[in-house]
């Protein structure tokens, strides 16, 4: 009943609301929903801002990714647009509570919350995951209490990037080449390929982490050469992604290339061409 009493008030909500350019408008915002974005904003926090920040907000990421989809396998929750085709301008296939997108919403909230000083920052912050979350609603893909179980699962998750990440920063060698193996037995009762894909990518982070460890290369201040590393993570992981779909039987060394490139070596390689060039 309860949930019939949400679709009812989505019905109204859209019928007083919808507009095409509203329509188009969210339809493309569900892009900042898929793991592409999120690559991009970690890229350019990683070499625009900085790099330890933009690897904490990567991991922090998984965990939320990990955490929703286990929260979803356990309430098997509806989504409206399941229910009522009509509500629906997007859907998909998986269940609702909690919203991903919401956790997403609240975790870069609250990240930049943490980590910036800048007011104007955190207001934009605050205006992207209000859309982000409404939008949610209005595209007829989540619930309100799916919003507010994602909103709740983000603070919880936010709570522990700062209780708990710090304990194991004087580790970190050990926490990123456990985190694989503990994400894969978590994972493969959910979706052996999912889990899979977990194991080799997040063993791509950590051996990344290492090589930039043991490489200790300065860190790049001039922005031309950081804008570079940004276009050539991103461009290779478009690379990555491709190949994946081209050639599926060599998945394991595409999504752990995704890891290393992204953490280390898309980064690395433009940095080591620019110090060639500028030697004598």
């Amino acid at each position: 009943m309860f949930l019939d009493a949400q679709l009812q008030w989505i019905r109204k909500m859209q019928h007083l609301l919808r507009s095409p350019w509203l329509d188009a408008l969210f339809k493309a915002w569900d892009y900042v929903d898929k793991f592409f974005f999120a690559v991009i904003v970690i890229s350019l926090i990683m070499y625009l801002w900085d790099r330890q920040k933009g690897i904490r907000l990567l991991y922090l990421l998984l965990l939320s990714m990990i955490c929703n989809k286990l929260l979803k396998s356990l309430f098997h929750d509806p989504r409206p647009c399941q229910i009522d085709p009509s509500v629906g301008l997007i859907c998909h296939s998986s269940y609702g509570l909690p919203s991903g997108a919401a956790q997403s919403a609240t975790l870069y909230f609250g990240f930049i919350c943490l980590e910036c000083k800048r007011p104007l920052y955190r207001y934009l912050a605050f205006v992207f995951a209000l859309l982000l979350c409404f939008s949610r609603i209005y595209l007829g893909v989540h619930y309100p209490t799916d919003i507010l179980g994602g909103i709740i699962v983000g603070s919880i998750l936010l709570l522990i990037y700062c209780k708990v990440f710090p304990l194991f920063q004087n580790y970190w060698k050990i926490a990123a080449f456990t985190f694989p193996f503990v994400v894969f037995l978590v994972g493969r009762p959910l979706s052996e390929g999912w889990a899979w894909y977990l194991l080799f990518s997040t063993m791509g982070l950590a051996c990344g982490l290492l090589s930039e460890d043991r490489m200790k290369l300065p860190v790049e201040k001039r922005l031309k050469i950081r804008i570079l590393q940004v276009v050539a993570v991103i461009g290779g992981l478009s690379l990555l992604q491709t190949a994946k779909d081209s050639f599926p039987c060599f998945n394991p060394i595409w999504n752990f290339g995704v890891g290393y490139w992204l953490s280390f070596l898309g980064g690395w390689m433009v940095q080591k061409i620019a110090l060639i060039q500028r030697r004598p």
